[in-house]
């Protein structure tokens, strides 16, 4: 089967298997977001979402699950504590570098 998947997409850490005629996700290889010295933190405001913070620091809604995996919240997080300081890996770093090393 071929399926196009968006460059964004964490979708692309994973492979597309099929078993027995069952087609699935494999459990994704994350990659790594290491502290960088142009992380930012952001304070969670009323209203915030993972897709919501992920559009205002990289500009893509798609790259919520950036925001998540760097902070050890549910890869699908449905509410973030108003307060909470939340690390936002390095743009330069997520747009430049994590995506060179996704599986293809």
């Amino acid at each position: 089967m071929s399926i196009r998947i968006k460059k964004n997409s964490r979708l692309r850490f994973s492979q597309l298997r099929v078993i027995d005629g069952v087609e699935f996700w494999d459990y994704p290889e994350w990659p790594e977001l290491p502290i960088q010295d142009d992380d930012v933190s952001h304070t969670v405001k009323q209203g915030d979402r993972s897709d919501t913070i992920a559009n205002t620091y990289y500009g893509d809604p798609a790259l919520w699950w950036v925001v998540s995996l760097a902070n050890g919240l549910d890869l699908m997080p449905t509410y973030l504590n108003e307060g909470d300081a939340l690390r936002i890996p390095s743009p330069r770093y997520v747009l430049q570098e994590v995506f060179k090393k996704a599986v293809t």
